[in-house]
């Protein structure tokens, strides 16, 4: 079973790129103490990424016979 087949892949990379235009685009001057909303999101799909990225990286150490 794979873990994160090509469409899982890329919803990860989706949010987590999604997470951080919402972030970007935040009006901190109605207010800057608001990024609770950021902070719980950037937990979840960080977290996610970092997985595929492990992952991503043991895959490539298999086809360097490592």
């Amino acid at each position: 079973m794979d873990l994160y087949p090509e469409e899982r892949q890329k919803e990860i990379i989706d949010n987590f790129m999604k997470l951080l235009v919402e972030a970007d685009n935040f009006p901190r001057e109605n207010n800057p103490n608001a990024y609770k909303q950021f902070w719980t999101g950037l937990r979840l799909e960080g977290s996610n990424l970092l997985g595929l990225t492990n992952h991503l990286s043991e895959q490539l150490r298999r086809q360097d016979g490592n």
